[in-house]
This record gives C-alpha cells, structure tokens and sequence, in this order.
C-alpha cells in the first residue's frame, strides 16, 4: 500500500476529500432553502388570509417590524384616481411563455401617499415596443384590492435604468427610481392587483402571486447527497482495484536492483 503514499497519490486523496465536503455543503444549502421557502410559503399563506384592510393600517406594521417587508402579501384596498400620464412598463414580462410587460400605474386617492398599482401584463413584441394592445384606465374614482408587493433593486450583472431623466419603461419594479420621477409622495412598496371596481377590460391581464410549493431544492440536495455517496463509496473501490495490480513502480525498481547484480558464474555484472 506504498503506491498510495505517493505524490499524485496523495493529492488524488485530498481532492476527494475536498469534493465531499463540498457535496455535503451544497446539499446542506439546498436542505436550508427548502427550509426557507417553506417558510416564505407559510408567511405567504398567513399574510394573503388576514383581515383586508388600507394602506395607512399597514403604517405603524411598517415602522415597527423594520420595513415594507413586515407586510408583504397583505391584502389592501384603496379607492383612488389613476394618473396615467405617469405610467410605466415594466419589461421583459412572460405570461404563458408570451413577451409583454407590466404596466405600473399610481393611483392617487384623496388624501394620503399615492400607491403604484401592478395592473398587469400587456403582450408586446420586442420588435415593436408600441405595439401594445389598449389597456386604458377607468374614468374617474376606481377602487382597487390587491397584494402588496416589495420594490425591486438591481442585482448581481442585472440591467440598471438610467439613474436620471424621466422614463417610460423600468427593468424591474423598482419603486424608488420610480418614485424620483413623480411629484407626489408615494407608498415604498407596490400593488399586485386582483380586483379592480370598475372591471379592466381585455387587457391588461392581472398577474397572480407566485405559486406556493418546495421548488427544486429537495431534489438537488438528493443528488448531491447521491454524489457524496458515490464518492465515499466508489474511490474505495478504485483504491482496492489499484492494490491488486501489480505496482510498475516497484516492477522497475526490481529490475533494476536485477541489473545491477552480478553473474554468479562469469562474475560479470548484468
């Protein structure tokens, strides 16, 4: 089992090793964000059951749990006037594996914050950005019921909107830039609408909360597991076939002790 203390031998040994942690690792992460979406799915549930009620009950929620995040999926009802000259897309929005975008439009009621409403999505081809269908607000006062809904940042390499001007489109939700470009006060968060009074039309077509469910992560900490296993299991194995053939190593070095002996009989070395 000499062979096996060698160099190559020995970093074959710790890169093993290092895999399997590392396998273990991953499929502990997936085994957490199992956890963590579970819970999400829990609050989701919990939130979207409680009582309806205005955007100024979840005020003081706000200021004492750190945020809108201490309300999102609280369901909320605001009767107020679109302004739909203020308007935008959101883009790059699939709904059915169709492109279109989300129209955010603030709708201001008589006193207090405006709210921007996620009315929905509108097909559009990104070969015609104006070719959107006609989804026009209604005339006059319209009650809104929906979600509230975290405004969105930029992460990681995603797309950033102009930090400055007034735009027309957004790459995300992102209430703040939104907000730099009205001039009236606005909620920090948005609304995913269910109901509206009056009815939309055809278009847009309102979107609905994510689905609840464990995603993918249990099978992904399963394969990992599976890898470990395999690891733990098979290199073993590979050691052991390694052992029982011969070691070439130990063959040369015999030959050569071999040549270096003498001829017993012509006392010549071989």
């Amino acid at each position: 089992m000499r062979r096996f203390l060698r160099p190559w031998w020995v970093v074959s040994h710790v890169l093993v090793l290092v895999l399997i942690v590392v396998m273990i690792n991953l499929g502990s992460w997936q085994l957490r964000r199992l956890e963590e979406r579970r819970d999400l799915n829990a609050l989701q549930a919990e939130r979207t059951a409680a009582a309806v009620v205005a955007t100024d009950a979840l005020s003081p929620e706000i200021a004492a749990g750190g945020g809108a995040e201490a309300v999102e999926y609280r369901v909320v009802e605001v009767t107020g006037r679109y302004r739909s000259a203020d308007e935008v897309a959101v883009r790059n929005r699939t709904l059915g594996g169709l492109p279109g975008v989300w129209l955010l439009t603030p709708l201001v009621p008589d006193d207090g914050p405006a709210l921007v409403v996620n009315r929905g999505w509108v097909p559009q081809s990104s070969s015609d950005p104006a070719g959107r269908p006609p989804s026009p607000v209604p005339d006059g006062e319209v009650t809104v019921r929906g979600h509230v809904r975290l405004s969105e940042q930029r992460a990681g390499l995603g797309v950033a909107d102009p930090a400055e001007g007034r735009l027309t489109s957004l790459a995300r939700p992102d209430i703040e830039r939104y907000a730099a470009q009205l001039d009236y006060a606005v909620h920090p968060y948005y609304l995913q609408l269910t109901s509206q009074d009056p009815p939309p039309g055809d278009y847009p077509v309102m979107v609905a909360l994510p689905a609840p469910g464990d995603g993918p992560h249990l099978a992904y900490a399963v394969q990992w597991f599976i890898f470990t296993a395999i690891a733990v299991v098979g290199y073993p194995l590979v050691l052991r076939h390694v052992s029982r053939r011969p070691d070439r190593a130990a063959l040369v070095d015999d030959e050569t002790a071999l040549e270096g002996e003498a001829d017993p009989v012509s006392g010549e070395i071989a």
